[in-house]
């Protein structure tokens, strides 16, 4: 779990300049307090914590008491709930925050953000998962999908009723716990992959903002386009900027 531990720390270490500017010139895009932070902080170091045999092993007992025979796929559809929601809420009605575009970018540059943090966590620690399929089960890549999405969604449109946030962390909370009853992951994967997912949503509005202005600039005609992909098994894009 060291390797987990420093790729967190260098992750983090390496947006701290970005982190530290001041992005006053578009006052939709505001830095959240330190205490956003200290729930996700906490989901981390809670599964960084457990991740040990014997609570797998209090796991395994656990399963096997009650979900021996249970397999469902839900969990791939309520990975990306969330994320629809982002955008399909506005079709019916409720306004968010930002536009259309800016929604894009913003879930673009978390979603970037999350799955490189989890895909390099998943191929350097190395974990079993427990069903044995393969060494790649920390941290869980559904539940912080599902967390990422839930936290946009919580930002864009918890002030206009606060059932929308919590409806959205409450998916991702069920998104987790299948994953366990699938015994495709532990409940450390679960707990990182929630905290990864928060501080990408998180970070998302900092980073964003700070990449609209260097790449659109001021008072230039530049376009920018990402275009995502997605072969089946790894997520990436192709960035276009024209000039």
């Amino acid at each position: 779990m060291k390797k987990s531990i420093l790729i967190i720390v260098l992750s983090f270490r390496i947006l701290l300049p970005i982190l530290g500017q001041n992005h006053d010139h578009d006052s939709t895009f505001q830095k959240s307090p330190i205490t956003h932070y200290i729930i996700p902080a906490v989901l981390i170091g809670g599964g960084i914590a457990l991740n040990n045999q014997d609570f797998k092993n209090k796991q395994i007992t656990w399963h096997n008491e009650n979900y021996k025979d249970f397999s469902t796929k839900v969990d791939d559809l309520l990975q990306i709930a969330p994320h629809a929601a982002v955008f399909g809420l506005d079709w019916i009605g409720v306004k968010s925050k930002h536009d259309f575009k800016d929604k894009v970018g913003l879930m673009l540059t978390g979603g970037i953000i999350m799955l490189g943090t989890v895909n390099a966590l998943k191929y350097t620690t190395n974990q079993l998962r427990p069903d044995g399929s393969s060494e790649n089960s920390f941290p869980s890549g559904h539940t912080a999908n599902a967390f990422f999405g839930a936290t946009i969604l919580a930002k864009e449109y918890a002030d206009k009723s606060v059932l929308i946030a919590i409806g959205g962390y409450t998916v991702a909370t069920a998104t987790g716990y299948l994953r366990m009853a699938n015994n495709r992951h532990w409940a450390s994967d679960v707990l990182a992959g929630a905290g990864i997912g928060i501080i990408s949503g998180e970070v998302a509005y900092i980073v964003y903002p700070w990449l609209k202005e260097k790449l659109g600039g001021k008072g230039k005609n530049k376009s920018v386009v990402f275009i995502p992909t997605f072969d089946g098994n790894a997520m990436g894009g192709n960035l276009v900027i024209g000039f």
